[in-house]
């Protein structure tokens, strides 16, 4: 029988939009582990759009996927 918990359940994406470099605009898009609030990576966008699309599959994939292959697919440690 499968595992029906989704990653949602595990993980929590937050965004985080700060100032870079010369006047530019960055997109920080963070997974962290729910129960703690541990950050298990970062991504870092200079395009909004970019940053936009990532967040949307990101969060697509956390309702979609198992929660081992959501772990393969976003090299998330078995352990965290």
């Amino acid at each position: 029988m499968s595992d029906p918990r989704t990653p949602r359940q595990d993980f929590r994406v937050l965004t985080r939009t700060r100032g870079g470099y010369d006047g530019a605009v960055m997109y920080d898009i963070q997974l962290q582990v729910a129960a703690s609030g541990a950050l298990l990576w970062a991504q870092t966008f200079s395009d909004h759009v970019q940053a936009s699309e990532f967040r949307d599959k990101l969060d697509a994939d956390m309702d979609e996927l198992d929660p081992a292959a959501f772990r393969r697919k976003y090299s998330v440690p078995s352990t965290a």
